[in-house]
């Protein structure tokens, strides 16, 4: 394994005829078996063409040989005796081992991808990619399996290379799982620092949730609420309220604090300056659904939804009984909707934002 990770320098075999043995100057010490078929590098494949390395069961133990593709259609594999022994080629079948009687059944294969490479350390917003060897036999599979919002898969996700694309400071993991028909899947990861450098880019925090992504609009529970941005080249950054119910705030450079309260909302415009000139300016807004109520239920002929009446929402009433449905588009808390032209039964309302269902009531239209 130390001759075929760390590229030891090949004995420049020409033909069948193949000296013995060969030593590897690039001392790694040994690896078992347990090591690479447990690796994120290597996978279990179904043939011989595919593998890099073959592996054999035997009386006392295991022992695993180097695939290594001589010239032409010649094919030896180098191995080693024991613990301490120098690299020695043979035939798939012809090790000390097997000519000593002591391999149980027909080798299994692995086929080696190595590790991820790419820069963890990613500045900007530019794609950026990180790839591993591409082999027969083997799919890939990346992903994003936490901070997610902070960067994403933008192309190549079942290939052996993919293609990133940040979306905001931070840290995120990137995932690469390997499988055949005839292995189980292999995994391995590596951290990945991100700083886009985009100006009055920040995060909130709320109660226990800390570093969330500061969003244009932002919705959060009822409490303490305390947000920060940033900008390169900055020397002043304000915030300045300019729309909602939350009236008492505290603000200091990037920093914001206020106390949210049920169904309440603030909006603010953030500015960065460098001297006089301003560098840039962004709207942040804050805001909670508060309470879902329907008044009156049981209803005759329209009601109403103790809504938040800063936002818009979709409203779906649909019979338990029939096909009968409304869908309303741009609902404000408080308004009117009309449901004479509903049958007298049950019916479910739910409530949608940006198209996800916030909650869901039961209701009654009686005449």
């Amino acid at each position: 394994m130390s001759y075929f990770e760390d590229n030891c320098t090949a004995p420049g075999w020409t033909s069948g005829s193949v000296p013995a043995p060969y030593t590897c100057s690039n001392n790694q010490g040994v690896k078992s078996a347990n090591d690479y078929q447990n690796s994120g590098k290597y996978v279990q494949v179904c043939t011989e063409s595919e593998a890099n390395v073959a592996f054999s069961q035997l009386n006392s133990g295991d022992h695993s040989a180097v695939r290594q593709v001589v010239g032409g259609s010649v094919v030896k594999y180098l191995s080693k005796y024991g613990t301490d022994g120098p690299l020695v080629a043979h035939n798939l079948n012809q090790s000390f081992y097997h000519l000593g009687g002591q391999v149980i059944g027909s080798p299994k294969f692995w086929s080696f991808v190595g590790g991820i490479i790419g820069s963890p350390n990613i500045a900007g917003t530019s794609p950026v990619s990180f790839s591993v060897l591409n082999k027969p036999g083997v799919t890939y599979s990346w992903s994003i399996p936490n901070g997610y919002s902070n960067i994403v898969v933008s192309s190549g996700s079942s290939q052996n290379s993919v293609t990133l694309t940040p979306t905001h400071s931070g840290t995120a993991t990137l995932r690469l799982s390997i499988s055949s028909p005839c292995g189980s899947v292999k995994t391995q990861e590596i951290s990945l620092t991100i700083q886009t450098n985009i100006c009055l880019e920040g995060t909130f925090s709320q109660e226990i949730y800390t570093g969330l992504n500061l969003n244009t609009v932002n919705q959060v529970g009822t409490g303490n609420i305390t947000s920060t941005v940033n900008c390169p080249n900055s020397t002043l950054l304000t915030w300045q309220r300019t729309s909602g119910s939350i009236i008492t705030y505290t603000t200091s450079g990037g920093y914001v604090n206020f106390n949210m309260t049920s169904g309440g909302t603030i909006s603010y415009l953030v500015t960065a300056k460098s001297g006089s000139v301003t560098l840039s300016t962004r709207n942040v807004a804050f805001y909670n659904f508060g309470s879902f109520a329907v008044y009156p239920n049981p209803s005759s002929g329209s009601i109403r939804l103790d809504l938040n009446k800063d936002l818009t929402f979709g409203i779906t009433i649909q019979s338990l009984e029939s096909t009968r449905k409304i869908d309303l588009e741009g609902y404000r808390g408080g308004s009117e909707i009309n449901t004479t032209m509903l049958d007298p039964g049950e019916y479910v309302l739910s409530v949608l934002h940006e198209g996800k269902v916030l909650n869901q009531q039961r209701i009654i239209i009686s005449k």
